[in-house]
């Protein structure tokens, strides 16, 4: 149907316009065809915004940004026009209601068509995040009910990681209030666990039809998304835990888009492989919502949607157990994975955890696992199926699934944060340029991470961190110079940790504290091992030594570790504590000629003139400690 006015435009750069789909705060969206006749969706952005040279700047980059973003559960972006006076973005046309839409008409969502919505959703985010993208507006109308399955669309408010500094105007809120992270609301940096928790609020609206935040006036959102507990009705135990973990308010505490991925479907995912078990479950169908339109191949009416159908060949059999094969292959189960957090409503509260990376990180117990107190326990034997995807996310009594096991104690949370560096631009400060794997053995990785590389012909590999502290004040200072504030004598460090591919043998990474600036190593050290131990060293001069002896920890295969350290100094010498996600694995006192204030940084190891080599990406490296620094 052509609804366009007389005074808008027929012809946008090479596509034909059809018709117009609908208006937003930042432009027009139209209908078009390609000349080859593919539909598209043009965003036009309007004029008021296009005339104003850093909008044109802001809009270029997150254009750019986006054109990178992997083509999974997504409104993949064909082309933008970043210069001329109009400046529009083309993305692929997907046809279907958007989830505000459909259960506005429709009711919530149920049974599978949730599952298979939380594990689209969740894929969605994870292709946008390994672009280096932060969505920052995801809501019920930027999700489309396809007849293939969600789609996340409109990259309006997206951001490149990597320009988020001096880009948003003092006070600005740019996303929908209601959706939006507490940090956000805060004016505190975004990052990609913002749009963990706006995952969180959307499943919340799809299970239940309202956000889990209540209020009117904006005065009042604002205040319940900062201060209260989500509400989140509908849902059954299994997800509605995961929605917990998302919607903690600390952006340290939530999974990242992976790890939810991950947990959804019981195992590590690729994006492209979950959104296949995605559109075949939604081209699966199984009823979704009892007495409604929806079913879960898609909205009843459209093509091969007519009506309930039974249930797919991976749906839950009788007693809600998946059939043997489903998802994982025949004969197998999917694994047991651990998850530390918190969760909300009747899971009993848990321990902190560090932060995952928050959400650009993690899997398994690591950054971004949410929580405070004690281990939760959930009762009954029950398996949440997504269709083909066999999501086994809570099964007890002898099942496998997911481990609400935490010791007590995770990191502190009562430090600020004093320095900070997510590796996404180089010359921050860190040695190396960028990182070439066939010229260099450390840098900045085009990814977004730090990288370091050891074998046994170059053993070990320590990089010093760029914090804007010295370890003691200068014997003589510069009257005329700006003194350089004092490290701490309490520190709390923390990375996200991946051991990258081409790793081969036995080596050990983590992070050091109290380091000197010299040939010879002086230290403590907090290290990982690749069989899976985890221990204190202390070298001084090089002459080194255990702490504590090795504690066997549960690393995730292939995925992100949150690795957190604390240094501090006590009357009687120097307290170290190690943490791996949010669990304590490590404490010591050294009171042997204990390390004064030091250096502090990454460090990578293998066995000298081993045949060992160990690739270590480093990410979301962070250092907090007291609000007023200063003095030693």
């Amino acid at each position: 149907m052509n609804n366009l006015s007389p005074d808008e435009p027929l012809q946008i750069g090479r596509y034909r316009v059809l018709s117009r789909l609908g208006r937003g705060g930042m432009g027009t969206v139209y209908l078009g065809a390609s000349p080859d006749g593919q539909q598209v969706a043009i965003k036009v952005i309007n004029p008021e915004y296009s005339q104003h040279e850093r909008f044109r700047m802001r809009f270029r980059r997150e254009a750019d940004a986006a054109q990178r973003v992997r083509r999974f559960c997504t409104a993949a972006v064909i082309e933008a026009a970043l210069d001329g006076d109009q400046l529009y973005v083309v993305t692929e046309y997907v046809a279907g209601p958007n989830l505000e839409e459909a259960v506005d008409s429709g009711g919530p969502l149920r049974g599978s068509s949730l599952d298979a919505l939380a594990v689209g959703v969740a894929t969605a985010l994870t292709a946008i995040h390994g672009a280096g993208v932060v969505h920052r507006d995801l809501k019920p109308s930027n999700v489309l009910l396809s007849p293939v399955g969600p789609r996340v669309i409109d990259f309006g408010i997206a951001r490149a990681l990597d320009t988020l500094s001096g880009m948003t105007g003092t006070g600005e809120i740019l996303g929908t209030p209601r959706y939006m992270a507490p940090e956000v609301l805060r004016g505190e940096p975004v990052s990609a666990a913002c749009d963990v928790f706006s995952w969180g609020c959307l499943m919340a609206f799809a299970a239940s039809g309202r956000a889990p935040f209540g209020g009117e006036a904006l005065p009042a959102v604002l205040y319940q998304v900062l201060n209260t507990e989500p509400s989140l009705e509908g849902m059954e135990p299994a997800l509605r835990g995961i929605v917990g973990h998302a919607l903690a308010k600390d952006p340290r505490r939530r999974p990242t888009s992976q790890q939810l991925l991950d947990h959804l479907v019981g195992r590590s995912a690729a994006p492209e492989q979950a959104a296949h078990s995605v559109r075949a479950s939604w081209q699966d169908p199984a009823p979704a919502r009892e007495g409604g339109p929806w079913t879960a191949g898609g909205p009843a009416g459209s093509p091969g949607r007519t009506g309930p159908a039974g249930p797919g060949p991976n749906a839950p059999g009788p007693g809600g157990h998946v059939p043997a094969g489903a998802f994982h292959g025949p004969g197998t189960a999917a694994p047991a994975f651990a998850w530390s957090g918190q969760t909300v409503s009747d899971v009993p509260p848990t321990a902190p955890a560090s932060r995952q990376g928050p959400g650009h990180t993690l899997l398994g117990t690591g950054p971004g696992d949410p929580g405070t107190g004690r281990p939760g326990s959930v009762t009954g034997r029950r398996k949440l199926a997504v269709g083909a995807v066999a999501a086994v996310l809570l099964v007890a009594g002898g099942a496998l699934g997911v481990r609400m096991a935490l010791s007590p104690g995770g990191p502190p949370e009562n430090l600020a944060l004093l320095y900070q560096d997510d590796f996404t631009q180089s010359g921050t400060g860190w040695s190396g340029g960028a990182y070439n794997p066939l010229v260099s053995s450390y840098g900045y990785a085009p990814q977004g991470y730090y990288a370091i590389d050891v074998s046994g012909q170059s053993a070990v590999k320590r990089e010093q961190a760029p914090i804007p502290f010295v370890p003691a004040p200068p014997a003589t200072p510069d009257p005329t110079a700006s003194p350089t504030p004092v490290t701490p004598s309490r520190i709390l460090l923390g990375t996200d940790i991946l051991i990258r591919p081409g790793s081969v043998g036995v080596g050990e990474y983590g992070l050091f504290c109290r380091g000197e600036d010299d040939n010879k190593a002086t230290r403590y050290e907090f290290l990982l091992d690749t069989t899976g131990n985890a221990r204190i060293r202390k070298a001084v001069k090089d002459a080194g030594g255990e702490l504590t002896k090795p504690v066997k920890v549960e690393l995730p295969k292939g995925g992100t570790t949150r690795l957190s350290a604390e240094c501090t100094g006590v009357d009687k010498g120097v307290q170290l504590t190690m943490w791996v996600g949010d669990e304590q694995v490590q404490t010591h006192l050294d009171t042997n000629t204990p390390l004064p204030n030091g250096l502090v940084g990454v460090i990578a190891r293998v066995g000298e003139n081993s045949g060992a080599v160990l690739r270590v990406a480093f990410d979301n490296f962070t250092l907090h400690g007291p609000a007023t620094t200063g003095k030693p």
